[in-house]
């Protein structure tokens, strides 16, 4: 479908074109500003389903379960406000587009729509990515609108007063271990003790245990970005799947990849260079 680009970097990521996506194959359909609506939201979905080129050890396709929709925030907006139409029909028009398919998931369906709080997503544009996923993860955020199916019902998680602490999955603290690394940036520092993960990114009120607020950080710089682990033999560097361009000594890290490095100091790049972190070791050799 004209609209829908795969990455050339990331294969499970696809670039929309709202324009396109409207026009179909019709060039006298598009316009240069497309209003997005539930619509056109449930038509990418379908159209980056189809996309998916595995298959079970018979044959039968294969469709990813787990779809995040990272809109511009002015569309975001404007979605949000046709929060409970998108609840209601989204299921049903996804699900028929699946048996339409004759396709097998891993695990229930889910569709996140998410807000880009990097402003890495251009207006009249959006991103998709994909994966397979066997656990469903309950949204705990107000910024995104979840529609679930095979899984638990969704609902709509608005009520900021109500909001829950966020889970940073795999970040832990060994609090009798010495301090190994030390992790500096304009604006603040933090040390990583021996054996510890820790998750960096913009401050954004409660957080949980693990998790160093970058101080000074703007917009573009994700709540969660990038983790460090101090290993036995130096520093793992990982990039949050869905997060903005980490690059470490000027390689950059795949989404939801990791480097490891042995020679310090090491200076790390987030979002193309609007944040810069120097790691370095701390004592011994």
């Amino acid at each position: 479908m004209p609209g829908i680009n795969r990455d050339e970097t990331d294969p499970e990521t696809f670039r929309i074109d709202w324009a396109a996506i409207h026009g179909g194959l019709n060039p006298w359909k598009r316009t240069e500003k497309v209003v997005v609506d539930p619509f056109l939201v449930a038509k990418a979905v379908k159209a980056v389903m189809g996309q998916c080129p595995h298959q079970t050890a018979n044959g039968k396709p294969l469709v990813w379960n787990e779809y995040r929709v990272f809109l511009d925030l002015a569309d975001w907006e404007r979605i949000k406000k046709l929060e409970s139409t998108l609840l209601r029909d989204m299921g049903d028009v996804v699900e028929k587009h699946l048996k339409k398919l004759k396709a097998e998931m891993v695990g229930g369906l889910t569709v996140r729509l998410l807000r880009d709080e990097g402003g890495t997503v251009r207006p009249g544009h959006a991103v998709i990515k994909v994966d397979f996923s066997e656990v469903e993860s309950a949204a705990t955020d107000p910024s995104e609108m979840t529609v679930r199916i095979g899984g638990p019902v969704a609902r709509s998680l608005t009520d900021l007063t109500q909001r829950v602490p966020e889970s940073f999955v795999g970040a832990y603290v060994n609090p009798a271990a010495e301090e190994r690394l030390k992790v500096q940036w304009t604006g603040g520092e933090a040390t990583i003790r021996a054996g510890s993960r820790v998750v960096l990114g913009r401050p954004h009120g409660a957080t949980a245990p693990g998790f160093v607020a970058l101080e000074g950080a703007n917009s573009k710089i994700n709540k969660r970005q990038l983790w460090i682990e101090a290993s036995e033999d130096g520093a793992l560097i990982g990039r949050i799947s869905d997060a903005n361009p980490v690059e470490v000594k000027g390689r950059l890290v795949q989404a939801g990849g990791q480097i490891s490095i042995d020679a310090f100091p090491a200076e790390s790049s987030l979002s193309n260079g609007e944040m810069k972190l120097t790691v370095e070791r701390l004592g011994g050799s």
